[in-house]
């Protein structure tokens, strides 16, 4: 029997990409990644460039899904589709557009953070056959009613039910540890985000495979 969503959530397709971009910004416009990649005066156009080629690269190469009030969303990488090539990354769009819709700096600073978060992922997991929480976002106005957890406790279920691999996650929020924990995540390691970031530190996190 095929798994099935926890309700109410769903999966999202390429016709959702501008309603689920604009609530990536909504719910990202503040997050330290993009304070640090995108600090210039053409922050928000940058923000919402780089959010997009996220979604799209999500639903190209792995799952998206939302609640059904839209007000929260999940993207997931399975087993087999962890690392962005030069290929993927030119089939969703992010070359060679990166090159005029991003200053040399912030794609700098972009592929130093891309840089460090697959190597804190690699010495995290033991295999590459793991699921990747990518990205948890909550429209702001929608907080601190549970909305994260069910979508992300629903998603998860889904996951390990179709592939029982370990799930990986991380945050540069510390204040988010304790959400993750609580849904049984562990912490694996630390590190910096990339040169000129000191104050900007990813954490992942791995939740295990369930018995077979």
């Amino acid at each position: 029997m095929v798994p099935t969503l926890t309700a109410p959530a769903y999966r999202l397709g390429v016709g959702d990409l501008g309603w689920a971009t604009a609530l990536l910004a909504e719910a990202c416009v503040d997050h330290p990644v993009l304070r640090h990649c995108c600090p210039e005066p053409a922050a928000a156009g940058q923000k919402a460039w780089l959010l997009g080629r996220l979604l799209r690269f999500g639903l190209r190469y792995g799952r998206v899904y939302a609640n059904a009030e839209r007000t929260a969303l999940a993207v997931w990488l399975g087993p087999g589709q962890l690392a962005a090539s030069w290929w993927q990354l030119l089939r969703v769009g992010v070359l060679p557009s990166a090159l005029w819709r991003l200053s040399w700096s912030c794609w700098r600073r972009v592929q130093h953070y891309l840089a460090a978060t697959a190597w804190l992922r690699h010495q995290s997991m033991a295999s590459p056959g793991h699921h990747y929480l990518l990205a948890l976002a909550v429209r702001p106005s929608q907080r601190g009613r549970g909305l994260g957890r069910r979508l992300l406790h629903a998603t998860l279920a889904l996951s390990q039910a179709t592939a029982a691999t370990a799930c990986y996650a991380e945050t540069q929020v510390p204040e988010q540890l304790p959400f993750y924990q609580r849904l049984g995540f562990q912490l694996t390691g630390q590190c910096p985000a990339g040169p000129g970031a000191p104050w900007l530190t990813t954490w992942g996190l791995m939740r295990a495979a369930p018995p077979q």
